[in-house]
């Protein structure tokens, strides 16, 4: 007798198919790195196949043997810390991950923790056990029948039954708030976090506990956790402004997705220029009231959000009645004058107090009194001012004390500045030095410090930074990959549509550009004879050319030049694939205060916040981001989905 590892029902080794299901016999796996179907953990679960992956973790059906039921079993699994041998259990963790490894192993088995409080919660997943084995960690757990919503938007778009989806608002809400009475922030509440079960009745559950925090700012390391569309600002760095108005931000997005049908523009965004739609503009049939709540549930500033999530909850159920976001903003500003009217008057007489309690918050924060200047290159058309004022904004309201002159220079203007600065030793304290000479960097300094920050450590590619820069004199912010744009329609065009490649063969064409500003990074890629003029493939009136050999930095200009065209980018995708860091940045010379300032600033500029405006923007598609979070948001975009499986084997050389 053998079982089938999709029902797990007996039945005899003479079919090959099973009668209950329909499952084919086999002992193969989805992915090589999967544990096989018949593994047994922990001398009692027998593994099935797997169901589902995430950047953590491998989710399998499984039979309890003891139990004689059927049950989840997930394993933490983190593909770019980890691997494992076909036919193997055990784990074989990277050498310079290990460290990583066991914090994040930790922090996987703290999610089973946070979710087994909740045990009999109509609306969290039931665990029942976790333990550690095969050089990793497991979570046994309830197996959940029905379907994602994320999966259900993507089928019909949006939710056009309007109860349906505010019920499954409310059942999220249920649970977010038992979370919140325990003094824990979920902070990744979005679409594929909730789990719609089958059955006659709503039931709801919402998912993933793992990036859940302790509202009272306890836990010693928090992660930065993103979701495009759906994180608020404060999400986008590593502060203590995290708290139950994240989640609130979060529901109030998941709600405009499931009416509407359209995510909500980057909160980053909406920082620097709010247009977003309310859902009443979208769609007039959704009631006024209802669009107002989901607006403030939304509001970039948090102190606009509800409260809690149960003011939320009665306001989309028709409880509470709502005020445009506009009107309440107004409101506001004509209290907040008479307030500071008032509060004139009592400054007069507390001066000394205040005097104190800003000396005290400056120590507090951990940076001395200092001025600093930052020198910024900018494009026409690029949001690198948009994001530099943004991360600027951040800093300077944590650290009130610090003071940031920022100098945006045109493109073609700022080599010679830095060039003349540095003959003179008058480097700005914070600079960007792509393409800056040995003169300019030899008078810069070493940022080891900002190397060994915690934002540094949350970046994906600079464990190979020693090998790329020698002098320790510049952070790169990002990554620069070889990649090819295919014009698919025309006289010229080229019939290759698969997101990569690993020989310019596969295209078939005769005549191939390469872009003249990455001829070195294609060269050390492929070798390509005879390459024609890059403005060949630009030329929509006599295109001689549907192949261009360049990198992800091309990405814009070929979108906005070759209007009409249809048009496709493949990734290379070799067994090693050399790439060059880019948009870098080096620290001047300056006082030990200055220098201290840049250096929490660079660090910063590593972070969510920056990585995000900067890379992740709709403006900005040509940039793929050092920060691993970012990078992760960035594979959201369909363009870059292919390099997911790429990146791996990305190489940095000079």
């Amino acid at each position: 007798m053998g079982r089938c590892f999709s029902c797990f029902k007996e039945y005899g080794d003479e079919f090959e198919v099973c009668p209950y299901c329909g499952a084919v016999r086999s002992e193969k796996t989805a992915e090589p790195v999967y544990l096989s179907p018949g593994t047994l953990l922990w001398n009692r679960y027998l593994l099935g196949d797997a169901i589902g992956a995430g950047g953590f973790g491998v989710i399998y059906r499984a039979w309890d043997t003891k139990l004689d039921t059927v049950i989840a079993v997930k394993e933490f699994f983190a593909n770019r810390l980890m691997t494992r041998a076909v036919g193997e259990n055990k784990v074989i963790v990277n050498k310079k991950s290990v460290q990583e490894f066991e914090y994040r192993k930790e922090r996987f088995l703290a999610e089973a923790r946070t979710m087994a409080k909740f045990g009999n919660h109509r609306n969290i997943p039931n665990v029942f056990e976790s333990f550690e084995e095969n050089g990793t960690a497991y979570i046994v757990m309830e197996l959940l029948s029905g379907l994602p919503l994320s999966d259900y938007l993507k089928q019909n778009g949006r939710i056009d039954d309007r109860d349906f989806a505010i019920e499954i608002a409310n059942e999220v809400g249920k649970a977010l708030i038992s979370l919140h009475e325990a003094g824990i922030i979920h902070r990744d509440v979005a679409p594929d976090n909730i789990f719609i079960c089958d059955g006659d009745d709503i039931r709801v559950k919402l998912l993933d506990l793992g990036a859940a925090k302790l509202a009272d700012n306890t836990d010693k390391v928090i992660d930065i956790i993103l979701k495009p569309g759906y994180s608020p600002v404060e999400q986008y760095d590593n502060t203590a402004s995290i708290g139950t108005w994240t989640d609130i931000y979060a529901l109030g997005a998941t709600l405009y997705v499931m009416l509407t049908g359209e995510k909500p523009d980057e909160s980053t965004n909406r920082k620097v220029s709010d247009a977003l739609l309310s859902p009443h503009e979208i769609d007039p049939s959704i009631p006024v009231n209802l669009s107002n709540a989901i607006m403030k549930a939304m509001a970039v500033n948090r102190h606009l959000r509800f409260k809690t999530v149960e003011d939320f909850l009665k306001a989309i159920n028709g409880e509470k009645k709502i005020i445009s976001l506009k009107k309440e903003k107004r409101l506001r500003a004509g209290k907040r004058l008479a307030g500071i009217i008032a509060a004139c008057l009592v400054l007069a007489l507390t001066a000394g107090m205040v005097v104190n309690v800003y000396a005290n918050k400056k120590k507090e924060q951990g940076l001395p009194d200092a001025e600093i200047s930052v020198w910024v290159a900018i494009k026409r058309g690029s949001s690198e001012t948009e994001a530099t004022k943004s991360v600027l904004d951040d800093f300077t309201e944590i650290f009130p004390n610090v003071k940031v002159n920022v100098t945006a220079i045109p493109e073609i203007l700022y080599k010679v500045r830095l060039e003349k600065a540095a003959a003179s030793h008058t480097l700005p304290t914070l600079f960007e030095s792509s393409d800056a000479s040995d003169e300019v960097l030899s008078e810069a300094t070493d940022v080891t410090n900002v190397l060994n920050s915690e934002q540094a450590r949350s970046c994906l590619f600079l464990d190979q930074y020693d090998r790329y820069y020698t002098d320790k004199k510049q952070i790169p912010l990002a990554v620069e990959a070889p990649a090819a744009y295919l014009i698919n329609s025309g006289s010229t065009s080229v019939d290759y549509t698969e997101p990569t490649f690993t020989d310019t063969d596969a295209f078939g064409a005769e005549r191939i550009a390469v872009d003249s500003d990455c001829e070195e990074l294609i060269q050390s890629n492929l070798s390509v004879s005879d390459p024609i003029d890059p403005e060949l493939f630009y030329d929509k009136k006599e295109n001689e050319c549907a192949v261009l050999l360049s990198s992800n930095m091309a990405m814009n200009k070929v979108r906005k030049s070759l209007t009409g065209y249809e048009k496709s980018v493949s990734w290379y995708a070799g067994d090693t694939v050399y790439c060059h860091f880019d948009y870098e940045w080096s620290i001047g010379q300056g006082t030990e205060s200055e220098i201290k300032a840049a250096e929490r600033l660079l660090s910063w500029m590593l972070g969510n916040n920056y990585q995000n405006m900067l890379m992740i923007s709709k403006n900005s598609e040509g940039q793929i981001p050092v920060n691993g979070e970012c990078f992760n948001a960035k594979l959201e975009q369909k363009n870059y989905a292919p390099i997911k499986d790429i990146y791996k084997h990305y190489y940095f050389v000079r």
